[in-house]
């Protein structure tokens, strides 16, 4: 079989399978069991394809007509360029985290030697990019799942820059993973993609996502502000003059959260970022 059949073959179980976007999918599984990126396939479609290869592929394309998310059928994710190890333990990371990620590295690259926190870091995601694209940027990334925590330090090991610890919020700041380094540190900008999602809502949500995704990374709650209201109270002791909160929230929680930062007294400026969709998706406060 040639690399060109091997695509079709994996697009036809796909749409069999009712995946929406098998085509993108299919061509992602390629290039992973290929180790090749989407020019090869293109340029080698009738290059024949090794017995192995096409037996160890056959696993990953059952297991994701199964249901199982395609990031965690390949135990990798990009974000932000960056190549991410993840599975169950973690949320997936998604395009409108990179954005948050965006918007803190160019806010962040105007400030000398920035101190950052990435609450709820999973899977490391916003941590690893902001180390690895802001110059002299020290980071702490702070996880409360044991399991999400280990995964954490293995996305972030390369980054000198980045220590983990694990803790609920700012408690992880005087967990035993934690040095005279990283107590009481003001912090130019808190970053977090919180738990947001209302407990009710949670059965709800796509099967892959419901099924596969760790429900402590989505919980947020009967309202979904459970720890949205505990961040927006708590980082304020945390920030250096003119520091920031950076937080992803859900599409429909622009104006309970809006309330939240103005009914705390504690922020001088606060408003809503909007996705590539143009929904209601990050909340950007600055310290008084």
């Amino acid at each position: 079989m040639n690399i060109e059949e091997f695509l079709q073959e994996i697009i036809r179980a796909f749409k069999k399978a009712g995946i929406e976007c098998a085509e993108a999918e299919a061509r992602q599984l390629a290039c992973h069991v290929l180790s090749c990126d989407l020019s090869y396939l293109i340029l080698h479609s009738r290059e024949e394809i090794d017995d192995k290869v096409l037996l160890a592929s056959a696993a990953l394309i059952n297991e994701r007509c199964k249901g199982r998310p395609l990031q965690y059928v390949l135990g990798t994710a990009s974000f932000y360029g960056i190549d991410l190890a993840v599975d169950e333990r973690v949320l997936i990371p998604r395009p409108e985290t990179e954005l948050l990620a965006e918007r803190a590295i160019a806010e962040l690259k105007e400030r000398p030697f920035p101190k950052v926190m990435d609450l709820c870091t999973g899977s490391g995601a916003i941590a690893a990019a902001v180390a690895a694209n802001v110059p002299n940027v020290k980071v702490i990334a702070t996880e409360l799942s044991p399991r999400a925590f280990m995964l954490a330090r293995v996305n972030l090991r390369p980054y000198a820059n980045v220590k983990v610890l694990r803790g609920d919020l700012f408690e992880a700041l005087e967990s035993k993973d934690s040095d005279p380094s990283t107590k009481d540190i003001p912090f130019d900008a808190i970053l977090t993609n919180p738990p947001y999602i209302p407990s009710g809502a949670i059965d709800g949500l796509a099967p892959e996502v419901k099924d596969h995704e760790p429900h402590m990374a989505l919980d947020g709650g009967k309202d979904g502000l459970d720890i949205i209201k505990r961040i927006i109270a708590e980082a304020p002791a945390h920030f250096k003059p003119s520091g920031f909160l950076l937080m992803e929230i859900g599409d429909d929680q622009a104006d309970a959260v809006m309330d939240l930062v103005l009914s705390s007294g504690a922020y001088r400026g606060a408003s809503i970022l909007k996705d590539l969709a143009q929904k209601d998706r990050m909340l950007m406060a600055q310290i008084e």
